[in-house]
């Protein structure tokens, strides 16, 4: 892992690939680990974690969430990453949610991923975002795990009040499948949506020239 120091704070990170930024927020260690390969075919895959990262359960609750967000400003100002997209596993939503919410500017996209094996703890820091998601106004895929479907019923919800927010289920692997599935299948799905946001983003900047 790569390391880098700016504003009094200490960062690791590990980048995969080429092309637009696409930014995986800290979670479970290794969480992303089959990930990366796979989405750095398509684009520039970064993951990292900093020193003073607090994780979402800490008693301090949605100002964990707001100081994450900040740290995650930070680190993609010393890496001069002015726009990016960002995924996020279901520990770190509130996280990602409050970046979507303070730092539309910064951000092109948000996959947020839910899957059986990551703590979903933060129900009630997502539903306290319940009034003002329909302010996020970035492309938004909520992918998860078929399996976690009943410990994410605020799946739901984002997919109601986000405006551009499409909500996948993947199916559970059958016994015959891979052992990386879901992972592929999940990654896969990502792939499809980060591609589709870069075609129209492309298109919508081609067009700018028009005018």
């Amino acid at each position: 892992m790569a390391e880098v120091h700016g504003q009094g704070r200490h960062f690791s990170y590990e980048i995969a690939g080429d092309g637009f930024p696409l930014v995986l927020t800290p979670g479970p260690q290794g969480i992303w680990d089959l990930y990366m390969p796979l989405l750095g075919e398509l684009c520039r895959t970064i993951t990292y974690a900093g020193h003073d990262l607090i994780d979402v359960s800490h008693p301090e609750g949605r100002h964990a969430n707001a100081r994450a967000a900040e740290t995650l400003g930070t680190f993609l100002d010393i890496l001069g990453l002015e726009r990016v997209y960002i995924a996020s596993q279901a520990v770190h939503w509130p996280m990602a949610l409050h970046f979507a919410l303070h730092c539309p500017e910064r951000l092109e996209g948000l996959v947020l991923v839910g899957t059986r094996d990551v703590a979903t703890h933060a129900l009630d820091d997502v539903m306290s975002f319940g009034a003002r998601l329909p302010t996020i106004s970035v492309p938004t895929l909520v992918v998860i795990e078929a399996a976690a479907s009943a410990v994410l019923p605020y799946a739901d919800l984002l997919a109601e009040r986000l405006p551009r927010c499409t909500r996948l289920v993947v199916a559970d692997a059958t016994p015959a499948a891979l052992s990386r599935s879901p992972t592929l299948q999940l990654g896969h799905v990502m792939m499809r949506f980060l591609l589709h946001c870069e075609r129209q983003r492309t298109l919508v900047r081609g067009a700018s020239f028009l005018l």
